[in-house]
């Protein structure tokens, strides 16, 4: 019997070791595949800010502490030391830290205690006749007296004045005293500068290489000059213009530094554009109908850059009509940056709502691009224009319209433009004594452009066009050219309505009206890389009559393909007064 009962309880115990094996085995699996992850961490007692400081000091991802290089989980002591160093970093020196274990997680709490604030700053700045530059170098430091201290805004600042100071030409500027005292007991910081500029250096010799061009139509865009201070922004700015004078491929710019003489060459390789373009055009759009076209156009005509452009087009491309305008443009660099001296002469034929017109063109025109921002153009055009139209109105014209005409940017790129606006402005006009039959009149027509960007995927889109003409209606109607007569209707005007479908009548025959109003309001989404859906709604028309003028509406929406010559908009509109029907539109171009 005690055999029996002893074989029993041996067999009952083994049981249970075996029991007890199988659990301890299944919890140390599960402690291993959650160590392979890392230490889930939970921090307590922080704003944001902090906690984000301390999380990137362990190197977190989505709170799990990744495991040390030997495969371990990080120790307590290894998760107190980097809190408290992220904590200093931001002023806080004496924190209280507090670490446990919880649900197989690390739950940190702080308690942060008086942080550390700015009390004296003593910069000294040691730069001779450098008036301008000790109040750049010194303008706006973060160091503001009980402000919580920041030591990542103390190293930043400090980078920053040394490169200042490399940028201004002081080459071989350094501190000489340069102490963070931290008083823990006071919770003060007081900062003490000794920064020496030593000699600033100048620019001894410009060398330009590897171009055809004229070394003063290069002088135009650059301000590098032999004996000047040196100042690397000015020299950025200066490769940055030449690049975007669309008169070379590309301009790299060398420094040679002698600190023996403390000077600096400034070496130039340009490599200039493709002396000669041909380029052709074939395409669609809703208002012009098929595009067809070539041009030819010559870069440098001589050292100074003169080119000319020979281009014929031809739009509504059809067995028996056609659009036709031909042209030859001679442009001539001016010796201020930017600007252009522009001689134009075409010949145009236009089938139109009003008829079918001949126009012989010649125009002069100064451009002035003034800053990134702003640019003007004065203009002076001599036409003849023959007119063939159902309606009674001269047939024969003979004219000259002077014109400026001034725009502005916000951006400096419109065809990458997520947000910004443009503004366009233009003054024209005529007298008895510029025309043939008398044609006297002043016109003003206003374009606004507006885009908001609401977010990373929404942005908001205005545009608005305004204008008018001083003239007599009945003078307007019998002898204005058909180029200054105003009609809305169209691919950039009231979707939804045929192109210049809107504008005053005489025998069912559309004339164009003295005024204008147009105006759209546009939303759209990015919902996938470089495609943007849109929802708009336009109004306009073209009218004589301030006081008695109606406002023609339409909505519709579309897709957008966002590309390097801006976008391509697909768009289908219903006209909600009229003739309701839906119309297809198709445009390329920036948003501004």
């Amino acid at each position: 019997m005690k055999s029996l009962h002893l074989n029993y309880f041996i067999r009952l115990f083994s049981r249970l070791i075996t029991v007890l094996i199988l659990v301890t085995s299944l919890t140390a699996n599960s402690a291993q595949a959650e160590d392979k992850l890392g230490t889930v961490i939970n921090i307590i007692g922080v704003d944001n800010g902090l906690k984000t400081n301390i999380l990137r000091s362990l190197n977190t991802s989505d709170n799990i502490i990744p495991l040390s290089i030997l495969g371990f989980p990080q120790s307590d002591n290894y998760i107190l030391s980097k809190a408290r160093s992220a904590l200093q970093a931001l002023g806080y020196y004496q924190p209280v830290l507090t670490i446990k274990d919880e649900n197989h997680a690390k739950q940190l709490t702080i308690d942060l205690q008086s942080p550390v604030r700015w009390n004296d700053t003593n910069i000294t700045l040691h730069c001779e006749n450098t008036d301008e530059s000790n109040v750049k170098f010194t303008a706006l430091h973060p160091f503001v007296k009980g402000k919580v201290i920041n030591h990542g805004e103390y190293s930043e600042y400090k980078v920053s004045l040394q490169r200042q100071a490399q940028e201004l030409g002081f080459l071989n500027a350094k501190f000489t005293t340069s102490t963070l005292n931290i008083d823990t007991v006071k919770f003060q910081a007081n900062i003490d500068w000794v920064f020496e500029c030593g000699a600033r250096y100048s620019i001894n010799k410009v060398t330009i290489e590897g171009t055809v061009l004229s070394h003063d139509l290069i002088n135009g865009y650059s301000t590098i000059r032999s004996g000047q201070p040196y100042n690397q922004s000015e020299i950025v700015t200066s490769q940055q213009a030449l690049n975007r004078s669309g008169f070379f491929k590309s301009v790299v710019v060398e420094q040679f530094v002698d600190h023996v003489s403390q000077t600096v060459d400034i070496s130039l390789s340009i490599i200039d554009t493709d002396k000669y373009e041909l380029k052709t055009l074939l395409g669609y759009g809703t208002d012009s109908g098929g595009k067809l076209g070539v041009s030819w156009r010559n870069r440098r005509v001589n050292s100074l850059a003169h080119q000319y452009v020979a281009s014929i087009d031809f739009n509504k491309v059809k067995l028996d009509i056609a659009d036709i305008h031909a042209t030859f443009q001679y442009q001539i660099p001016l010796a201020k940056a930017n600007s252009h001296w522009i001689n134009l002469v075409s010949f145009q034929i236009k089938n139109e709502e009003i008829g079918r017109s001949k126009i012989f063109t010649l125009e002069s025109v100064i451009a002035n691009k003034f800053t990134p921002h702003w640019s003007s153009q004065w203009s002076i055009v001599m036409a003849q224009e023959q007119l063939e139209s159902a309606a009674d109105i001269n047939r024969s014209l003979e004219y000259i319209v002077p014109s400026w005409q001034v725009n502005y940017y916000s951006v400096t790129d419109p065809f990458t433009a997520v947000e910004g606006w443009r503004w366009q402005s233009t003054i024209r006009f005529s007298t008895e004594q510029l025309s043939d039959p008398n044609i006297t009149f002043v016109q003003t027509d206003q374009r606004l452009k507006r885009i908001w960007s609401i977010n990373e995927d929404w942005r908001v889109l205005m545009r608005a066009r305004v204008a008018a003409t001083w003239m007599d209606t009945k003078e307007f109607n019998h002898s204005m050219p058909s180029n200054y007569r105003f009609f809305a209707g169209g691919d950039v005007s009231v979707r939804g309505y045929k192109h210049q479908s809107l504008s005053p009548e005489e025998d069912t025959v559309l004339l164009g009206g003295k005024h204008l109003f147009t105006s759209g309001l546009e939303i759209d989404y990015l919902f996938k890389d470089n495609f943007r859906w849109a929802v708009f709604a336009d109004q306009g028309n073209a009218f004589n009559d301030w006081r008695d003028w109606k406002l023609y509406k339409s909505v519709g929406t579309g897709l957008r393909w966002v590309t390097p010559i801006g976008a391509i908009r697909l768009d289908i509109a219903k006209a909600l007064d009229g003739d309701k029907s839906w119309r297809f539109h198709v445009t390329i171009g920036p948003d501004l």
